[in-house]
């Protein structure tokens, strides 16, 4: 009978394998419903293209009414979402204006190389060469701009997108009224695939930037609070830690990781050889250090825009800102009794100090988690707990949330800076060093008992000492700077700012600044969002400030006069033209002339448009970085993030044997699980994007010539393909595409 009982609670504590992949793989509420967020504008375009008045509407470029509702990312918090789509708009609505310019240049050079009596249709030398140059210079001037402002990534892309289809499919129309008629579809498209993104982020699990920061100062301050109880429990450990048997205990769990097959796996993720010191406790520390410094530098990009945003809340814009083991070799027995002796020396005095820094950091510690609780009640991020029991039950200590717990809290801070005496007089007594009884007066004279003549035995001493002393003076730092925070909170909250919501207008100066940095270099370096992951292709992209973009020319002296200065504005243009951006720029204009040249030649034209080569010019918009950095790696995961994208394609078309209803659903579920990639694995947002505007283009395809017919989307010159033919065109569209940029990127 006594056996099962034991048992029991292992079997509680044990959870499932479903449970253990389910939390292995991060798939807490709010990925999911973010998710769900971004799968939804996709699957709304397709599905509404099934019907046949959707369909005559938009006609053969329905497709791009799902690609931009992707490139539109609707699970950005609604601060960052907004200023991202307003430029997306402007650059959409640029684009038209610029490109329904180019067409009417490009039909005019039509119609004037064109003999008498001819007919305007079919290939034209002169509209070709017009149709490369505006491709040329647009693209030049948009890259160059993409390059210098990381702000304008998704706006370059699309402009780049825009002019790619207006200049290719433009080489065709004989006169301005089928011009006009294409630009009005295609605008349209765009600005339809827009406003489902738009919609989604607005009314579908509303997130504003506000309340993503809200919800990252709480995890951060309780990562905080986590931090200093690990470090007590860490210390704890060390009372009675035994280094040769905690060595003894790695090497059996090892053999045993060998034994089951996942001994490389576990040395893989090691890295370094552990320290004598680690212990569980240490590692679970090491865990929470990393948690905290992640959300303070997510914190540090999500805060500006969650200032720029006008809410409903009660926190105005301004609240948002306001090696010694491994040297001694303590894990390893001394070769002589000498220095086994000296390592338990070591030992003890590591006991000892621990046991007796162990009962004021404790306490310092449930001190500084009641202070941040405090905090986090009067600024109303979590709930006050309920009240079990009245204050006169609990003693003198008053409770978080109450208005007198910063004097106590104060005062409990500065009993421990007063504590730390103690502790140095108990450190002298166990260390044998008399102290006399002024020791802690205000003196610089040293008493001369306290010289220790052997100097081994000082420098070990000292460490010791200063080690002690040191962990104490960063506990009450800590407790200091949180009892700062204490008397903001409760500032706050006595100057009435949390008594009830109101409109939070971010106010003028701020919004001048939003303007203003819609122009200027920002930096995001340390930015959450998807603009900095695309930006930098995988790599770490470091910007160091205005005082660094700009070279100071020593024999150049700054201008004094109007000449002088009409000097300096014409010395731009050439500094603008060797400058990075500039080459950046050209680089992707050769990358997208090797492929679009195809389409400006007689012999290649017809074959350009009906085999889809404006995709792989897509993919060169879309995949060009700035930097060569990991371009190798990345390239190879962009090719296989196609190919599982085709694969897919097969898999979505052939199961549901190509029934719209239940293609639909099945690409909804591929959209929605493409999506976790983007959300956990920021680094390969674009081999996710990839993968997504890959399926969305087969699939999509295919729905539109099983709505409009094979003869209405052969309209344009394109050739409908069975789904097993068009799937590897695809594939080898993109791929090509992908390897140009790839050259373009690495070679140059």
């Amino acid at each position: 009978m006594p056996t099962p009982n034991p048992q029991k609670p292992e079997e509680a504590k044990t959870p499932s394998k479903l449970k253990q992949l389910w939390t292995k793989l991060g798939l807490d509420p709010l990925t999911l419903r973010l998710m769900l967020k971004g799968s939804i504008p996709p699957t709304v375009a397709i599905a509404m293209y099934q019907s046949s008045a959707v369909a005559t509407q938009y006609s053969t470029l329905g497709y791009l009414v799902a690609i931009t509702s992707i490139l539109g990312f609707a699970i950005m918090p609604r601060g960052k979402f907004l200023q991202t789509m307003s430029l997306n708009i402007l650059a959409t609505c640029l684009a038209a204006a610029v490109n329904l310019l180019a067409l009417y240049c490009v039909t005019q050079a039509r119609l004037h190389s064109t003999p008498a009596g001819q007919p305007l249709g079919g290939y034209n030398s002169s509209a070709s060469a017009v149709c490369a140059i505006w491709l040329m210079v647009q693209i030049y001037l948009i890259n160059a701009l993409r390059a210098a402002r990381p702000q304008f990534q998704f706006p370059a892309i699309i402009y780049s997108i825009f002019v790619s289809v207006s200049c290719t499919y433009g080489v065709d129309f004989p006169n301005m009224a089928a011009a006009i008629s294409f630009m009005q579809e295609l605008l349209e498209a765009f600005l339809t695939g827009f406003a489902l993104a738009t919609g989604t982020n607005l009314f579908i699990f509303p997130m504003s930037a506000r309340k993503v920061v809200f919800k990252e100062m709480t995890g951060y301050l309780m990562c905080l609070s986590g931090m200093l109880k690990a470090q007590k429990a860490y210390m704890q450990s060390m009372e009675t830690i035994d280094p040769i048997a905690l060595r003894h205990q790695r090497e059996e769990e090892q053999r045993k990781s060998e034994q089951d097959g996942t001994g490389k796996k576990a040395k893989k993720a090691q890295g370094l050889p552990p320290s004598p010191l680690a212990t569980p406790a240490s590692l679970k520390l090491k865990e929470l250090l990393g948690k905290t410094i992640e959300l303070h530098t997510k914190l540090h990009g999500d805060v500006t825009p969650a200032k720029r945003e006008f809410a409903i809340g009660k926190l105005e814009s301004h609240d948002l800102t306001e090696r010694l083991a491994s040297e001694l070799h303590w894990a390893d027995k001394g070769s002589t009794e000498q220095e086994e002796q000296t390592r338990h020396e070591h030992l003890e005095n590591l006991h000892f100090l621990m046991k007796q820094l162990h009962e004021p950091f404790a306490r310092m510690t449930a001190s500084i988690d009641a202070a941040i609780m405090h905090v986090l009640i009067t600024l109303e991020l979590v709930k006050a707990p309920k009240k079990t029991a009245d204050e006169e039950s609990k003693g003198d200590q008053p409770v978080p949330g109450s208005s007198t717990f910063a004097e106590s809290y104060r005062k409990q801070v500065n009993d421990y800076y007063h504590s730390k005496t103690i502790t140095l007089s108990e450190w002298c007594k166990e260390h044998d060093i008399p102290l006399p009884d002024d020791f802690f007066d205000s003196t610089f004279m040293k008493p001369e008992q306290l010289l220790i003549r052997d100097e081994h035995k000082r420098e070990r001493y000292q460490r010791q000492l200063f080690f002690t002393l040191y962990l104490e003076y960063l506990a009450w730092r800590a407790g200091s700077a949180v009892l700062d925070l204490v008397l903001w909170a409760d500032k706050r909250k006595q100057e009435g700012a949390l008594k009830s919501n109101k409109l939070i207008f971010p106010g003028s100066k701020r919004l001048y600044k939003w303007f203003w940095s819609v122009f200027s270099q920002e930096d995001l370096s340390n930015d959450g969002s998807y603009l900095a992951e695309m930006d930098s292709g995988g790599s770490e992209a470091t910007y160091l400030g205005e005082d660094f973009m700009h070279r100071k020319d020593p024999e150049h002296l700054p201008p004094r006069n109007a000449r002088e200065r009409m000097g300096e504005a014409v010395r731009k243009l050439p500094k603008f033209f060797r400058s990075d951006a500039s080459a950046f720029g050209f680089r992707v204009v050769c990358a997208t002339m090797t492929i679009a040249i195809v389409c400006y030649l007689e012999a290649s034209q017809a074959w350009f448009l009906r085999q889809r080569l404006l995709w792989a010019m897509i993919m060169v918009a879309i995949s060009m970085s700035r930097t060569a950095g990991q371009s190798t790696f990345n390239f190879g995961l962009r090719i296989i993030g196609t190919l599982i994208a085709m694969v897919g394609a097969y898999i979505i078309w052939y199961i549901v044997d190509g029934h719209a209803g239940g293609v639909i659903v099945f690409l909804w579920l591929w959209i929605f699980c493409a999506f976790y990639f983007v959300l956990k694995f920021p680094k390969l947002v674009i081999v996710a994007i990839l993968s997504l505007v890959t399926a969305v283009l087969i699939i999509g395809y295919e729905l539109q010539v099983q709505v409009l017919g094979v003869t209405a989307s052969e309209s344009n010159g394109q050739p409908a393909y069975p789904t097993y033919t068009l799937a590897p065109y695809r594939l080898a569209c993109v791929a090509g595409g992908l390897l140009v940029a790839f050259i373009w990127t690495i070679f140059p």
